[in-house]
């Protein structure tokens, strides 16, 4: 029941996000044609935004579809902390949901653009490493967003998550990341697609924030009084 539950509260939002996705490509794709690049850069920015948009999965993000009113958002975390389980399978089961979803997208994604512009996705090796550090990354950011909504509404963990995100943005142009940890630099400029390395640092780190946030998420779970 927890599953089909996480399914029908997020499922709107994954078909907005799947829309959103269409839409960006015929937007993008005549630009990209001519500077292939950009589209790494756009393809890596509509990649956060899916993630956070997705990441609202924990005790306190039950509504069912876009614009539902707080009352019945409200209704739903009753019902849902009312349920004889643990706080801690919702989460893993609203996590591993939400987590599905958001890969699932990126997943269409990236085999859209290397249908849609071979040149730019090289060789199978630099695609997939360039595609391990978009998870990588993605799953970092969805941590924290996930770790905001545990204390925010879903308007203000939106607004904090790309506040996160932009600040990292500004840190990585300005070349104030270490450089194992600047995922973004990684992503476009040092991208496995252009230096055709694995940037293996970058990845753990990503990997062991989101297991921090993560863990950080679930505590703050289990102790709050909702």
């Amino acid at each position: 029941m927890l599953w089909l539950k996480a399914w029908m509260e997020t499922r709107w939002k994954a078909a907005w996000m799947l829309f959103a996705g269409a839409l960006f490509y015929c937007l993008v794709l005549a630009e990209a044609r001519r500077a292939p690049t950009s589209l790494l850069a756009m393809g890596v920015l509509f990649s956060v935004l899916v993630t956070i948009f997705l990441a609202g999965t924990g005790i306190e993000t039950t509504s069912t579809r876009p614009g539902e009113s707080a009352k019945g958002g409200e209704g739903s975390k009753l019902f849902t902390l009312s349920l004889p389980v643990t706080r801690a399978r919702i989460f893993y089961a609203r996590t591993v949901i939400g987590v599905l979803e958001a890969g699932a997208l990126l997943s269409l994604l990236a085999v859209a653009a290397w249908l849609l512009l071979p040149s730019l996705a090289g060789n199978a090796d630099d695609a997939l490493g360039t595609f391990a550090v978009i998870v990588s990354f993605s799953l970092a950011v969805y941590a924290i967003s996930a770790c905001l909504s545990t204390f925010c509404d879903e308007g203000w963990r939106i607004r904090l998550s790309v506040l996160a995100v932009a600040g990292l943005f500004v840190l990585s142009a300005s070349h104030r990341l270490p450089p194992a940890i600047d995922a973004l630099r990684s992503l476009v400029s040092e991208s496995p697609l252009v230096t055709h390395r694995m940037p293996w640092d970058v990845i753990v780190a990503a990997c062991v924030l989101a297991v921090v946030f993560f863990a950080a998420t679930l505590m703050i779970i289990q102790k709050r009084d909702y």
